[in-house]
């Protein structure tokens, strides 16, 4: 049996990376569950390993003979050093995304398996219509938002049509400093004016910021008109899987970003990627083409992020560990 291995949580609060990476994906599998008790495996299971293991795991199931694939859904490299050790004595290791599985290589000498993260969304008919005030919406966590130069931002897509940008996110416990909101921006070579501005400014969006809700996010994403997705391309960027934009296409949204995440690059005939200045105009002067690429996306998705067919792929690498350890 081939099962998923998991902390002790709150099971009416299950975060997103055990749902994504253990309990849709063993719903999927005949041969499967999920258990918070690894002293539970019996001889023949698997046993699956997420990012939150320990080398005292991984020590356990050597000891009891028991074979283990370890679940790598983050670049956790610079806090999590024992995974130098718990990768490489690992049965199969599987990841995320491509680029993920290079920086696994490259840290640790071990290949790996890439199964992307299943859309959990429900399907929604694609819709983009240009009206005279446009309503965009971006969802990612703290670490994401917080990298991004908002007021740029909103900005430029103001400047192409009047659109107000609703933001969700895992919202801090306590507000920004005032000094990093203005170094962010250049602060040191700022007009007092303008350092206050930004100051206000950044106050004024944290005290705005919509608390992350499944629930709450799947109507903002009904209720927008598409979902605006900025990414910054630093290391711990990069390796992020494609789920954010794989779900606003899923519930039938557009979705405008740019370059710098390399798990988005296989989506590129469904997104709007690029410099937001053009690439936003050319959304509001192409409704027709918007939906063409949200429908197209939609067929994609049911061929390669449904639960159904990434439990296929966690199948497979099942399997192979299976086999080569008869």
């Amino acid at each position: 049996m081939l099962v998923f291995i998991t902390p002790k949580i709150d099971s009416s609060r299950i975060p997103y990376s055990y749902r994504a990476r253990a309990t849709i994906p063993s719903a999927n599998i005949k041969d499967s569950r999920v258990t918070d008790d690894i002293n539970s495996l019996q001889p023949g299971d698997i046993a699956v390993l997420g990012k939150k293991h320990s080398k005292e795991d991984v020590e356990h199931l050597i000891s009891k003979e028991i074979n283990f694939i370890v679940d790598i859904a983050d670049d956790k490299f610079d806090q999590f050093n024992h995974w130098r050790f718990t990768i490489p004595n690992a049965n199969a290791v599987t990841t995320t995304c491509h680029r993920l599985s290079e920086v696994i290589q490259q840290e640790t000498g071990s290949n790996s398996y890439v199964i992307p993260d299943p859309t959990e969304r429900p399907r929604g008919e694609p819709r983009f219509e240009v009206k005279d005030i446009m309503n965009a919406f971006y969802y990612g966590s703290d670490g994401n938002y917080s990298k991004l130069m908002w007021p740029e931002i909103k900005e430029v897509l103001n400047s192409i049509k009047k659109t107000n940008i609703k933001i969700m996110t895992n919202v801090p416990e306590h507000p920004p400093k005032k000094e990093k909101l203005t170094k962010k921006h250049g602060g040191w070579w700022l007009e007092p004016q303008k350092r206050r501005q930004l100051e206000n400014y950044g106050m004024k969006q944290f005290n705005e910021l919509i608390p992350w809700d499944f629930d709450k996010q799947g109507k903002l994403v009904e209720q927008s008109d598409f979902v605006v997705l900025p990414v910054v391309d630093d290391r711990h960027s990069q390796c992020k899987g494609n789920n954010r934009p794989i779900d606003a296409l899923q519930q039938g949204r557009a979705v405008l970003t740019n370059p710098g995440i390399p798990s988005y690059d296989e989506l590129f005939d469904y997104l709007f990627v690029g410099y937001f200045y053009e690439t936003y105009q050319t959304m509001i002067n192409n409704p027709k083409l918007v939906i063409n690429k949200i429908k197209l996306a939609q067929s994609w998705i049911d061929e390669h992020y449904t639960p159904k067919a990434i439990g296929k792929k966690w199948e497979q690498v099942y399997e192979i560990v299976k086999r080569n350890n008869i």
